[in-house]
């Protein structure tokens, strides 16, 4: 199914003989294809220009007012359908022609050199993850695309499979794919016991052997077969014993969320911003308190930033780090007490040279993001 990456534009050509001008009557909703509203999100007139057939309507900009994908830990399918109409008229206002599509409308975009995003199952550019041990990993799968299965390996042996057929919701046509599911919003093994019904989860030396000896969930490779076609993820499962991984989520070019981690080490820092008067402290009787300010501050607001560094990747991920560059929302995943909270913050590393491991023998990347909030709560 055709599809409309809404931060790249989409036309709509009505082309009839004898055309005056067009009616565009565009309706933008959730839920299922099939339930169109009854009233049009938007209805636009356009006269066809001197000497032409045709008369063209940009639709991306409005759709995406419509479409706003947000993330606070479960993964969730963020689409919307576009039903479009269109009615060519001649001059005397007469009905000339008519047509009517609907298709599903993603947050992504295409590059320049391209026509368009490529429809594959695989709503990610990379063919090769970097995944934590030990935490659940997603795959964005589109499933309006040829009832793609997905089969998780380990050793050569297949550990889980899923297979998904068309499905009319405008919720369902991302599925976010682990070998528990596509069902599944923890990431550990501690928030499963209390997702589960658990009350409280003790660590101890006993359970943390057994961790070093079996892997929870542990893949190796990844296959996406739909229609004729086969693609293959290949899955790198990595221990870090030193540092605190961090888990950074993106919008990338398909409009799915996709998880990044940096592995290595993170700096947090502070930056404060602040206005200051000359306050007079003297009193009716012309006397003064030691103890009081005589400059004060006022209006002060702190913003924290954290850099993170990748640890040693493959040069796939050149890729992904220009997703996350060019995204306009991103969250970094905190574990705080065995909860998981999920933070907005924005990218502020503004250029990045291209790593390979020809030029440079290990690609790693350091990025700096930036809390999107101020650390003082000043939310009215």
């Amino acid at each position: 199914m055709a599809r409309i990456n809404t931060r790249s534009p989409y036309w709509v050509n009505v082309n009839e003989n004898g055309i005056s001008y067009a009616i565009l009557k565009l309706y933008v909703y959730t839920g299922n294809s099939s339930n169109v509203p009854t009233e049009p999100t938007y209805q636009i007139r356009k006269s066809v220009l001197s000497g032409q057939d045709n008369v063209y309507f940009e639709v991306s900009e409005l759709v995406r007012d419509e479409l706003d994908t947000v993330f606070d830990g479960d993964y969730n399918g963020q689409a919307v359908w576009v039903s479009m109409e269109t009615f060519a008229y001649d001059v005397d206002g007469d009905e000339i022609g008519n047509d009517n599509e609907t298709i599903i409308a993603f947050d992504g975009y295409s590059y320049f050199e391209e026509q368009s995003v490529d429809e594959n199952n695989i709503m990610i550019t990379n063919r090769e993850l970097f995944v934590l041990e030990d935490n659940t990993f997603r795959l964005p799968i589109y499933t309006g695309l040829n009832a793609p299965t997905v089969v998780f390996y380990k050793d050569g042996e297949i550990i889980a499979s899923e297979t998904f057929s068309y499905d009319q919701d405008s919720s369902n046509q991302i599925k976010y794919v682990s070998i528990y599911g596509d069902a599944v919003n923890w990431d550990t093994f501690e928030e499963r016991v209390i997702e589960d019904g658990g009350v409280d989860f003790e660590n101890s030396v006993c359970l943390q052997s057994f961790f070093n000896n079996y892997s929870i969930g542990a893949v190796d490779k990844i296959e996406v077969s739909g229609g004729n076609k086969i693609e293959t993820v290949k899955v790198n499962v990595l221990e870090e014993c030193k540092y605190e991984p961090k888990k950074v989520t993106f919008i990338n070019k398909f409009g799915a969320l996709q998880d990044m981690y940096f592995f290595k080490k993170a700096v947090k820092n502070m930056t404060v911003e602040k206005e200051s008067y000359k306050s007079n402290i003297l009193n009716s009787s012309m006397q003064y308190s030691r103890s009081s300010h005589v400059n004060r501050d006022f209006n002060v607001i702190g913003k924290e930033s954290i850099t993170l560094s990748s640890g040693f990747l493959s040069e796939e991920y050149n890729e992904v780090f220009k997703q996350m560059m060019l995204s306009e929302k991103v969250w970094v995943t905190n574990v705080k007490e065995g909860v998981e909270q999920v933070l907005p913050i924005n990218v502020t590393t503004s250029d990045m040279t291209y790593k390979t491991s020809l030029n440079d023998k290990l690609v790693e990347y350091t990025i700096e993001f930036e809390n999107s909030y101020d650390t003082i709560n000043n939310i009215r």
